[in-house]
C-alpha cells in the first residue's frame, strides 16, 4: 500500500504526517482498549460491550496493556451519523503508531523515510497499526455506509517503534494537559456558520445577546458572554438550558422575537415576584448598578439567576408556557402564575447546597409542587 507522508522534526524527534484512504486504514487498525474488567464480575455488560462493536463492524483485540479507554457508543454513533451528513468532515488529524521492528525489509526502508522530506511509505497488506489519539473519530468513519468509505481520506499522524509507555504519555499529555475550548466560545461561533443544522442555536445566541445588551432586559450584563467575564451565568449554560426549555414547550421553531417576548416577560415575572433575589432593579428610572449586583449574588447569595436557580426555572418554564400560550396578555399571564411563588421560596444558597442537575432539581420540584 503506498501512501505520502512529510516528515517532521521535532526536538530530535521524527514522525510523519500522512494520509490513509477509510477502506485501507480500516483493514490495518484494530482497537485495542485498556479495560481492567473484562476478566471479572464487576463488568458484565462486557460481552455485550463487544457485541456492540462487532455490530458496526469494528475490528477489537482485548489487552490490558493498551491506552485507549472503552469507547463511548453513543459518541462514534453521533461522529457516524455527523460525516454522513451533507456537507460535514473531519480534518483533523488522529495519531497511530506501527511497530516495524520484526520486518526487517521494511526498517531498511524506513531509514531512508527518515532522511527525505517528502515520499511514499510501501506498508505491507499485513500492517497493524495502534491507535494513540482519534479511537472515535476513527471507530465513526469505520461505521459509515460502506458505499462511502471510498469518499473519505483520513489524515494522520503516524509513528513508528514507540512503546506502550512513550504512547501513554503522549495520549496522557493531549488529553490530558490541553485545555478544551469554551463551550461559550463555540456557541458564540455558530453565528458564523451559514448552515440550517445550526439554525436554533443561531437564533438562542442572538436571544442571548439581546438579553445581555439590552438595558430594558431582565438579564442585563448577567450572562457570561463567551464564558468569562462578569455576571451570574455562562452564555453556554443560558444557551444549553433554553435550546431544552424551548424544544420541549414546542417553540423552538418559532421566530426569534416570539421566543424572545416570551422569555422576557417570564424572567420578568421571577424579577417582581423576587425583587431582593434577582440582580437588576427593575426601576425604568434607575440605571443598572453593578454594585448592587454584587450584592445580590455574593453577598445576599442569591441562587435565583444562578445555575442552581436558573436551571431550575428553565426547566419550568414549558409548564408556565403551556398555561399562557393562548392568552393574549402575555405579561399578566406569567406574571399571574409566578406570583403564586411569593413567600413560598428561599432562594439564599443556604437552602440549596451544591451545584448540579440534583439540586435543580430539587428547586424545580418545589416551584411545581407549588404551582401546579
Amino acid at each position: 500500500m503506498k501512501t505520502p507522508y512529510i516528515r517532521v522534526l521535532q526536538k530530535g524527534e521524527v514522525f510523519f504526517l500522512t494520509k490513509f484512504k477509510a477502506r485501507e486504514l480500516k483493514n490495518l487498525v484494530h482497537f485495542h482498549v485498556r479495560d481492567p474488567y473484562k476478566n471479572t464480575n464487576a463488568d458484565n455488560k462486557y460481552d455485550k460491550f463487544i457485541e456492540k462493536l462487532k455490530d458496526k463492524n469494528i475490528k477489537f483485540k482485548e489487552s490490558d496493556k493498551e491506552v485507549q479507554r472503552r469507547l463511548t457508543l453513543n459518541r462514534v454513533s453521533e461522529i457516524r451519523k455527523f460525516i454522513e451528513s451533507d456537507q460535514n468532515f473531519l480534518p483533523n488529524t488522529v495519531i497511530l503508531s506501527i511497530d516495524i521492528t520484526s520486518e526487517e525489509e521494511f526498517q531498511n526502508k524506513y531509514l531512508e523515510y527518515e532522511n527525505t522530506e517528502i515520499g511514499y511509505f510501501e506498508f505491507d497488506d499485513n500492517a497493524e497499526f495502534m491507535i494513540v489519539d482519534g479511537q472515535h473519530r476513527l471507530a465513526g468513519i469505520f461505521s459509515i455506509n460502506d458505499s462511502m468509505l471510498d469518499e473519505i481520506e483520513v489524515p494522520a499522524v503516524v509513528l513508528f517503534n514507540i512503546t506502550v509507555s512513550t504512547a501513554a504519555k503522549l495520549f496522557a499529555d493531549i488529553n490530558g494537559k490541553v485545555k478544551p475550548v469554551n463551550r461559550s466560545l463555540i456557541y458564540d461561533l455558530y453565528e458564523e456558520i451559514d448552515d440550517k443544522e445550526y439554525s436554533v442555536i443561531k437564533k438562542i445566541h442572538a436571544i442571548c445577546k439581546a438579553f445581555y445588551e439590552n438595558e430594558n432586559s431582565p438579564l442585563y450584563r448577567q450572562i457570561k458572554m463567551l464564558g468569562i467575564g462578569n455576571g451570574a451565568i455562562s452564555q453556554a449554560f443560558f444557551i444549553d438550558y433554553v435550546k431544552v426549555a424551548i424544544k420541549q414547550a414546542g417553540i423552538e421553531d418559532h421566530d426569534l422575537q416570539y421566543i424572545f417576548n416570551h422569555l422576557f416577560y417570564y424572567f420578568t415575572a421571577f424579577q417582581d415576584t423576587f425583587p431582593e433575589d434577582w440582580p437588576v432593579k427593575r426601576l425604568k428610572d434607575q440605571k443598572y448598578n453593578d454594585e448592587y449586583s454584587k450584592y445580590v449574588l455574593k453577598v445576599r447569595k442569591s441562587q435565583l439567576v444562578k445555575t442552581n436557580g436558573f436551571g431550575a426555572i428553565m426547566k419550568l418554564f414549558p409548564l408556565v408556557y403551556n398555561e399562557v400560550k393562548d392568552e393574549q396578555d402575555f405579561y399578566n399571564g406569567y406574571h399571574s402564575i409566578i406570583r403564586k411563588l411569593s413567600g413560598k421560596v428561599e432562594w439564599n444558597s443556604d437552602n440549596y447546597q451544591g451545584t448540579g442537575k440534583k439540586f435543580q432539581n430539587i428547586i424545580f420540584d418545589r416551584l411545581k409542587e407549588i404551582l401546579f
